[in-house]
């Protein structure tokens, strides 16, 4: 992103993506595999999701298709990594 490096654009910048990553937690099994956020693809997810919020700030059509697709493969990766660490019962 070419942005204006002024303090305010930061604080906006910053602020995107703390919602980002809400809006990510809030998306996946995070609870049931919380290394997850190790995974480059949870911090894709995020910053992808934060520049489509800076360009689009209502996300009037959505979420990027690259996020949703992000956001069902780190679900998968919890699921999956969530179901070994509890074993077989």
């Amino acid at each position: 992103m070419h942005i204006d490096q002024t303090n305010e654009e930061l604080a906006t910048i910053i602020a995107l993506l703390n919602g980002s990553q809400a809006i990510i937690n809030d998306s996946i099994e995070l609870a049931t595999y919380p290394d997850i956020v190790n995974n480059p693809l949870y911090i894709r997810a995020i910053i992808t999701l934060g520049q489509a919020l800076y360009y689009d700030r209502n996300l009037a059509n959505g979420q990027p298709k690259a996020v949703i697709l992000m956001v069902d493969h780190l679900n998968a990766i919890c699921l999956s990594k969530g179901a070994d660490k509890d074993g077989p019962k």
